[in-house]
């Protein structure tokens, strides 16, 4: 029985380094939504942006408070959420919170 367990946590933990599977931090809201859903709720509907403006802000915003930052002063949030559409129209198949990390990123190189 041992041995049986032992060999489905192997081919779990294969299966996690095959699929390049090593976020172990819990998304939660718009941030663990796919890039190409984010994308086309915005096209379908203006009334997703504010959601996913809203998640964006809260996810900067927290970065801002750990590390005593203030990355994207001077940038509304239309310009925020675009550069994360952008980014999204490139890399569909990446989670919105990767777009937010993007962003994140593009600030700190211009700071």
């Amino acid at each position: 029985m041992k041995i049986k367990k032992s060999l489905s946590m192997l081919a779990v933990l294969g299966v996690a380094g095959i699929t390049g599977c090593t976020t172990t931090y819990l998304i939660r809201g718009a941030g663990g939504t796919t890039c190409a859903t984010v994308v086309r709720d915005i096209n379908q509907s203006s009334q997703y942006r504010p959601v996913y403006n809203a998640w964006l802000s809260g996810y900067l915003t927290r970065y801002n408070y750990e590390h005593d930052r203030k990355l994207g002063s001077g940038f509304d949030d239309q310009a925020l959420i675009d550069t994360a559409l952008q980014y999204c129209g490139q890399n569909p198949l990446d989670n919105f919170d990767q777009a937010a990390d993007y962003i994140i990123q593009q600030l700190l190189e211009k700071s």
